[in-house]
């Protein structure tokens, strides 16, 4: 019925109707004026002259109506602005009728144009009130009729500023949803117990208490309208919401609204990056700047979630050249075609996107040449745990030699600043893809060391990043999504998150600071159970766990550790002057021993044999202990093993 409505109604309601109802209105108003100019007693009025004057007074209403197209307006969305369309055009018609009054006075051939003022007057108030109510009158009319047929929401609206208003408008124009705006909620104590547009403000405490822990009525959705907070405290005053199995939904930045103006669409459920994210970090940019300005820059997993990220933010410095690379087609045509869309040819013309294996020497080092970069971010890698357990061979092929080709044309073609992108899972490494990036991570600090080397090698480390490629955020997405089940590996897993953002500006700081040789690592913050990050998405999602959807372990997969460590318990670390990245103390490798161990292992991996290349691992890496993984039994033998092991 309400869809019926909808699209009917401009039929039921035609401005053709709406023109014939304001004539009407006009004929009516101007007869009750003239019966109430006289105190309602008939004999002072002349019907033959009445009549004329009404006619006149029609005539020139309608005149007016049709030239300003006053009746034109769709009635059920009549607004300010159509009140004062009415006003114009009825306060035209009494300056035309109050000439024709003038032209006629003193002649009494013409006074069938001498309708007295004081009718004039009267009619032009009452006839406005009357027009405009009308027309509130059918609007109203017509959202009963269709509310009735509406879903109805009650809401707190938390925010009582311009974009808490701006909600407020947004929502009571819904076509689908009748909301009820229960109250605004607000910190400030100045807006409390005070009303805005017939909605009371109150605190936060009295909101959950009166709307929410009494349990009076239906369910309440709380609309998070505040932009300028942290987001530690808005984490903070959802996680209280959330906690009271509350819906919590949230706005976009002012700056993605379509055309200055709130949709009801762009009301959604907060994410839970929105949940995780810190304070926003500050990096010292002039110092970044001078490290990056007229430089030439190579990106390497350029089409990659931190890769990507690191060019966005790369080319806010200006470099001369760009120079990307990475072996996915698809994602890098991703990237060229955002970066075309960006228009980044007025701030920079230079760039070059190329399709490449860094594991090839051959083609890398063409490049090298032809381009003769000054500082390289090296973020090409294999990351995919469980991936990588079924396939050591690429594994070590990428993230080890791959690093290696990198590196050493790095030194050979006197590249200023070499920095490696590594990762959490390098320290004490249960699988095989964190024990290929702790290696690339020992040959980098050892080239660093090396005589004949005159580029500064740094490294940095952290661990997951929130919404990157294959990260446990987006697939509980999609889970959901699809009805679930959510699946969770372990109950006790833990991991820390960061931004992609957050984590290359940090990248970018550390490759700023470093002298070469360093190992950094940042804050992480706390870390997350990985359950309660699932169960917070499913109320997120406006969804009851274990009644909608539900959590399924599925056990821990190959070579995965229930928690992440940044930082070897034989390590520690040492401040920075930035309070976010710390250096950690690592004795690097000797580089002569590095490289004979990996001709070693370069060796056994011309037989592509897994239990071969992952032996040859856990020697050069001792630390490096399987968990989860057919690799366990390695370890039991390692004991027995006549190879010579390095000691990091």
């Amino acid at each position: 019925m309400s869809k019926f409505l909808q699209k009917y109604a401009d039929r039921f309601v035609s401005k053709w109707l709406i023109l014939v109802l304001d004539i009407f209105i006009s004929a009516v108003t101007f007869s009750f004026a003239s019966v109430l100019r006289f105190n309602f007693d008939l004999v002072y009025i002349n019907p033959y002259l009445f009549k004329y004057h009404l006619l006149i007074v029609l005539f020139v209403k309608f005149s007016v109506f049709v030239y300003f197209k006053s009746y034109t307006g769709i009635i059920r969305h009549t607004s300010i602005e159509d009140a004062k369309m009415l006003f114009k055009v009825n306060t035209l018609a009494l300056g035309v009728l109050l000439l024709c009054y003038a032209i006629s006075w003193g002649n009494e051939a013409n006074n069938l144009l001498h309708i007295p003022i004081s009718i004039l007057v009267i009619d032009y108030f009452i006839s406005s009130f009357t027009l405009i109510f009308s027309r509130l009158l059918v609007k109203s009319i017509y959202e009963n009729i269709l509310g009735s047929f509406k879903t109805n929401v009650n809401v707190i609206i938390y925010g009582a500023g311009y974009l808490g208003l701006m909600v407020k408008n947004t929502l009571l124009k819904d076509k689908k949803k009748k909301y009820e705006i229960l109250c605004f909620v607000d910190d400030n104590p100045q807006k409390i117990n005070k009303t805005i547009e017939g909605v009371k403000v109150i605190s936060k405490k009295e909101a959950l208490a009166t709307y929410i822990q009494s349990s009076v009525g239906s369910a309440v959705e709380v609309i998070f309208a505040i932009q300028s907070i942290s987001p530690v405290r808005k984490a903070k005053i959802v996680e209280e919401f959330l906690s009271n199995d509350v819906t919590i939904k949230t706005i976009p930045p002012i700056s993605q609204w379509m055309d200055g103006e709130l949709n009801i669409n762009q009301i959604q459920h907060i994410k839970i990056e929105d949940l995780l994210e810190r304070d926003s970090i500050s990096i010292n940019n002039k110092l970044v700047k001078q490290f990056i300005t007229d430089k030439k820059v190579l990106v390497t997993g350029a089409a990659g979630s931190i890769g990507s990220e690191l060019v966005r933010q790369l080319i806010k410095f200006s470099p001369n050249k760009l120079i990307l690379i990475d072996q996915a087609e698809s994602a890098l045509y991703d990237l060229e075609t955002e970066l075309i869309r960006m228009d980044t040819e007025s701030i920079l013309p230079n760039i070059r996107v190329e399709v490449l294996n860094v594991a090839n020497e051959k083609i890398i080092e063409k490049l090298f040449k032809e381009e003769l970069p000054e500082v390289v971010f090296h973020a090409a890698a294999y990351k995919h745990v469980p991936l990588m357990e079924k396939n050591p061979y690429n594994a070590v092929k990428v993230n080890v030699f791959g690093t290696k080709v990198i590196a050493n044309l790095s030194s050979k073609y006197n590249v200023e600043k070499f920095v490696m992108v590594s990762t959490d899972k390098a320290v004490n490494p249960t699988n095989v893809m964190g024990a290929t990036k702790r290696l690339a991570e020992m040959y980098v600090q050892g080239l660093n060391r090396h005589h004949s080397n005159n580029t500064r090698f740094i490294i940095t480390r952290f661990g997951n990043v929130l919404g990157s490629n294959g990260s446990v955020i987006p697939l509980f997405k999609k889970q959901i999504e699809s009805g679930g089940p959510i699946t969770v590996t372990h109950p006790d897993i833990i991991r820390y998150f960061m931004t992609i953002p957050e984590a290359c500006q940090l990248v970018l700081e550390a490759g700023t600071m470093g002298k070469g040789g360093e190992v950094y690592v940042f804050d992480m913050g706390e870390p997350v159970k990985i359950v309660d990050l699932a169960k917070k998405m499913v109320q997120l999602s406006g969804l009851i766990l274990g009644r909608d959807i539900e959590i399924k372990f599925s056990g821990l997969r190959p070579g995965e550790k229930l928690f992440e460590e940044l930082l070897n318990s034989n390590e520690n670390t040492i401040p920075t002057y930035h309070n976010k990245i710390m250096i950690a103390k690592i004795v690097a490798e000797d580089f002569d021993i590095i490289a004979s161990s990996l001709r070693q292992l370069e060796n056994i991996l011309t037989k592509m044999d897994n239990f071969e290349i992952v032996t040859e691992l856990k020697r050069i890496v001792p630390e490096y202990i399987s968990k989860n993984s057919i690799y366990e039994q390695l370890d039991e033998l390692q004991e027995d093993t006549s190879h010579t092991k390095i000691t990091p």
